[in-house]
């Protein structure tokens, strides 16, 4: 169950002034204050209005769960899931999606126009939504072609954009027939200035990180194509180029193939008299404790049988691999099955790791120091899972990836889509004044909430407070289907046992039911609940709004340390009723 830390909080009791005034004199003429008349207007009522999670949860500082992650969960939203049609890519074979939030809160994405390469497109948005304004940031020739793009937002607000580049077919048979360029924007994307060959030598997935001392760092799949008797195969490692100046310079030499530092290998397989390596599809980020995670693919034989390794370096990789060498030292090799990972940090201090394996995509939350993860949540909607991007809100990830639009299995045609995936952790129950009226305006201050909606079209931010007659629940459900069977249910664990709790559900109508369930034994509560419905129900519309329930947990039944297992109960006009919770959250843990 999610854990909840109960403030102990001291009720501050101020002194009431009253302001005494003797009669007038007779004959004066009282004057009303325009003050005093409005204090004698009645209030103006309460206007209920829904809370979407997105408006929530943002007041967190930098690794204030850093040690919480334990009771951390990621949710992903159904609502959220997104398809970027055809005749707006101009593609039927988009891949390899990368989103980047910009500072005014528009949007860029980046794509192959091929899976493997062809020209790098790109697509704007305003809301992360709505997508248009076709261009091309790398166009190909009849002889080279551009794959695996990635971006940067710098600090001073430029953009970097770079892409894997190769000429056709020569880089089959002369490594020095590929690199990396650059291309730069200035001004978010609108224009973008030619690209600049910044590395020479096979690379693939480049991927760029700007450390917080503002050093600039590029890394890529350093790959070294043999021509052997069996046939041409590839050696991998991951090398690294730096810049100091927001990238206009580059250590290395792009005149000299392969002169990156290479920063991390994995010794494979020994044949043909070669001995080759691996570690692959680099992402890289600084954690918050300032040692950089190196998140990678191991590709550990000529089949394809991949694992996901990660390196750490804690001196910005002061000390470089030999030609013959694997590394670093710091490091944890083959740990799970899968490739293609994707690395970030929640400014709370949880890490979320990407990957994928057999066809299906994976997310998974770790430590912050992202070295233990936890359990995966599938990514049900996206074919191919490329990449995600950490938004500003500071608590959701937005993943990108494609769709098939055909069930034909000799086709290979897909849309762009995208969904956003959300995180849960512990939350403060703050002290507050509650009234259970259904409408919730004391809980404007009160913005810590969890997230449920990985299932159906309804969703729900759940707040939590404290006062001093328990514990205060307000649940935000957006719901554009809102019908009599619809409602919400929660356990509040209690410390007997693991199938001990009180068990709360209630209605959209207001009605609700309680039980205390401790050892075996069950008993009815009394708890206060009131609802609001911003729609109407059993309309079959799909115009509603939603419902907004408040709920009041007398103290008497409290545990001192609260643990809660909220449940989302959905039955949309004509389909069978759904329970949706947080995924890999149930009420054993």
């Amino acid at each position: 169950m999610k854990a909840f830390k109960r403030l102990l909080a001291l009720m501050l009791c101020s002194p009431l002034l009253a302001a005494c005034a003797s009669n007038p004199p007779a004959d004066t003429e009282l004057t009303a204050d325009p003050a005093d008349i409005t204090d004698t207007l009645p209030p103006t009522p309460a206007v209920p209005e829904l809370s979407s999670f997105y408006e929530l949860n943002s007041a967190h500082t930098e690794g204030s769960h850093t040690e919480l992650c334990d009771f951390s969960y990621i949710e992903a939203d159904f609502r959220s899931v997104n398809h970027i049609e055809k005749n707006v890519s101009r593609t039927t074979e988009p891949y390899y999606v990368r989103i980047k939030e910009l500072p005014d809160g528009s949007y860029i994405m980046l794509f192959n126009e091929l899976k493997n390469g062809d020209g790098v497109r790109m697509l704007t948005s305003e809301d992360g939504i709505s997508w248009g304004g076709y261009t091309t940031v790398f166009k190909p020739t009849a002889t080279k072609k551009y794959a695996n793009p990635e971006a940067i937002v710098l600090k001073n607000g430029d953009i970097l954009a770079c892409a894997a580049w190769r000429e056709i077919p020569d880089y089959l048979t002369n490594n020095s027939k590929g690199g990396i360029e650059i291309c730069r924007s200035t001004d978010n994307g609108k224009t973008w200035s030619e690209p600049e060959n910044i590395s020479t030598g096979l690379a693939w997935e480049p991927y760029f990180l700007q450390l917080r001392s503002g050093e600039v760092q590029l890394y890529w799949t350093n790959t070294t194509r043999y021509n052997l008797p069996s046939g041409n195969n590839t050696s991998t490692g991951t090398a690294l180029l730096r810049s100091y100046d927001n990238g206009y310079t580059w250590t290395g030499n792009p005149k000299i193939p392969y002169s990156g530092q290479v920063v991390a290998k994995q010794a494979t397989e020994f044949y043909d008299h070669v001995q080759f390596y691996t570690d692959q599809m680099p992402v890289a980020i600084e954690l918050q404790d300032g040692t950089i995670a190196l998140s990678l693919e191991s590709r550990l034989d000529r089949n394809g049988d991949c694992r996901l390794s990660l390196a750490y370096s804690a001196d910005n990789w002061s000390v470089s691999i030999p030609k013959d060498g694997v590394g670093p030292t710091d490091k944890q090799e083959n740990i799970l099955k899968g490739g293609a990972p994707y690395l970030a940090q929640f400014p709370s201090g949880e890490t979320v790791l990407k990957y994928s394996y057999s066809t299906v995509y994976h997310l998974v939350l770790g430590d912050p120091e992202a070295r233990t993860f936890a359990t995966p949540i599938k990514m049900k909607y996206l074919k191919n899972f490329f990449s995600f991007e950490m938004l500003s809100n500071g608590h959701t990830v937005l993943c990108s990836g494609s769709a098939p639009f055909t069930q034909s299995k000799d086709e290979n045609r897909f849309t762009i889509c995208t969904q956003k995936v959300n995180l849960n952790h512990a939350l403060t129950a703050e002290r507050t004044n509650i009234t259970v009226d259904g409408i919730g305006n004391e809980w404007h201050k009160d913005t810590d909430a969890l997230f449920v909606g990985s299932t159906t079209q309804a969703q729900m931010s759940v707040r939590f407070a404290m006062c001093e007659a328990g514990l205060g629940i307000l649940v935000d459900r957006l719901d554009n289907d809102i019908t009599s069977e619809d409602g919400v249910s929660f356990k509040l664990a209690l410390p007997h046992n693991s199938i001990s709790c009180i068990e709360i559900t209630a209605k959209v109508d207001g009605t609700v039911k309680a039980e205390y369930i401790a050892d075996g034994s069950r008993k009815n509560i009394e708890v206060q609940c009131a609802s609001t419905v911003l729609g109407t129900v059993d309309d079959g519309s799909d115009t509603d709004e939603g419902v907004i329930t408040e709920i009041l947990v007398p103290a008497e039944y409290l545990p001192e340390n609260i643990a809660v297992f909220p449940i989302l109960i959905n039955k949309d006009t004509g389909k069978t009723a759904k329970e949706d919770v947080i995924d890999s959250l149930h009420s054993a843990n």
